[in-house]
């Protein structure tokens, strides 16, 4: 029996909704009155059950799945194709600046939000079918076209990303908003867990069962029952309750409040970090998908299954993250999981063919990613005006996104460049190029704790 009211997270004061008049007052998706607690409540469940569906697609449809399949296309300079594969969705995702500007001058923030994740799935739909070795006249051919669909898939998801966390600012009221944001990571990292076995499973059955020309057509199979389950994933969005209260979201924002983060001194330094940490992020990424299949020999079914286990590990501490961030602040929680996340190239750098298992250590720190996946959105959103949060939103994702694409750009550009270099370190001591990568990754990365400490996280509630 639900009792309105029963828990204290949902008593929440009246909030002024605005003024200023929406640009269409027909719209059926504006919610000018605050919403009750009952259907707060029931908008954070529905929260859940999309977080989780969704997932499940994205653990079907995965990155990793995507690098395998690429593997599979047998082009030249592999290097730069799979740092293309990683980093050009975020170039394009520059795009979603345009997003504010869209949203509510075009159509309301709860249609736009569900428009462009069904057109991101439908696309990703499509990927396997056109991108399959043999379909186009070269192996090069068929990259690109992975490549260029694989963007577009990921702008149009950005896009309604955007719209989405504006959505879920207003509908959770910033004080449990860190509780909310460790449940939803809970329910989505254990479904995503859950769909990567199970992918990488069905990927193993089939490698045992099937010729290496058709190797592929399992990427393929699970790719398209992870869009399927992206689809279905809108179910629960479409039931979700609008919340809109910021004249921004429901006119669509002009330029003057698009740069206005860019004068916010505070959000300015939230940036900052979140670029540094993306750039040293990306550069070793072409290298830490490459090295485990060519070098080390790990096959998908080892990787989908280490990354389980790392799933399986911020299933259990996301929520309670959230409520330490809730009770002491995001900064100190992001302090400590950046740290142990640091630590993760250089158990790459310690792993060779005969000492395999310092790889699988790097998963295990990097469970450690729970706090800055729960904390940092969290901050991006109390450093954002809720009134005019979209702008923020939008610049946040984009240049951290284009400064992790430039990086990981020039890290695949250097993979195909030095891959069979030597390099000479620390009084004569040699390395080769992956480990020379990933030891440059671990230090730049650890600093990362020294510009977090530049944030300034307001205390209390908006």
């Amino acid at each position: 029996m639900l009792v309105r009211g029963a828990n204290h997270d949902d008593f929440e004061p009246s909030f002024d909704c605005g003024r200023a008049a929406p640009c269409n007052r027909n719209m059926p998706d504006v919610a000018d009155k605050p919403l009750s607690i009952f259907q707060r409540r029931r908008a954070r469940r529905l929260a859940y059950w999309n977080g989780a569906i969704w997932s499940i697609g994205n653990g079907l449809a995965s990155t990793t799945l995507v690098v395998y399949l690429a593997l599979e296309l047998g082009a030249g300079r592999i290097g730069l194709g799979i740092s293309l594969i990683l980093a050009a969705r975020h170039v394009v995702g520059v795009l979603r600046m345009g997003a504010p500007a869209m949203i509510g001058r075009l159509i309301d923030r709860r249609r736009f939000c569900l428009a462009t994740f069904l057109l991101s799935t439908l696309v990703l739909l499509s990927l396997p079918l056109i991108a399959a070795p043999g379909r186009l006249p070269s192996a090069g051919a068929s990259l690109g076209a992975l490549v260029a669909l694989w963007c577009v898939y990921h702008l149009l998801q950005y896009l309604g990303t955007i719209a989405l966390w504006s959505w879920l600012a207003d509908l959770v009221p910033l004080r449990i908003r860190g509780r909310f944001l460790g449940r939803r990571e809970r329910w989505m990292v254990a479904a995503t867990a859950v769909a990567m076995l199970a992918s990488g499973l069905f990927a193993w059955w089939w490698k045992q069962t099937h010729p290496r020309p058709q190797w592929w057509i399992a990427y393929a199979i699970s790719a398209g029952l992870g869009s399927l389950f992206m689809i279905a994933a809108l179910i629960p969005l479409w039931k979700m309750p609008a919340a809109v209260r910021s004249r921004v979201v429901r006119c669509g924002a002009n330029f003057r409040e698009t740069v206005a983060p860019l004068g916010d001194r505070r959000f300015l330094l939230l940036l900052v970090f979140g670029c540094y940490f993306s750039f040293f992020n990306g550069v070793t990424q072409s290298a830490q998908n490459i090295f485990p299949a060519r070098v080390l020999g790990i096959g998908l079914f080892t990787m989908l299954a280490l990354q389980t286990f790392m799933r399986g590990g911020q299933l259990s501490i996301s929520p309670w993250l959230g409520r330490r961030a809730d009770r002491h602040g995001n900064r100190p929680v992001m302090m400590v999981c950046l740290l142990l996340v640091a630590a993760g190239p250089l158990f790459y750098f310690l792993s060779t063919p005969e000492t395999r298992w310092w790889f699988a250590a790097a998963w295990l720190v990097w469970i450690a990613y729970a706090g800055l996946n729960v904390c940092l959105p969290n901050l991006m959103l109390k450093l954002s005006p809720g009134r005019s949060n979209t702008p923020y939103i939008a610049l946040y994702f984009t240049v951290t996104g284009l400064c992790y694409a430039a990086s990981t750009i020039v890290g695949g550009l250097l993979l195909d460049r030095f891959a069979e270099s030597t390099i000479t370190l620390f009084g004569g001591a040699e390395f080769d190029f992956y480990r020379c990568i990933f030891l440059f990754g671990w230090i730049t990365r650890s600093l990362g704790v020294v510009v977090l400490l530049l944030v300034i996280e307001p205390p209390g509630d908006k």
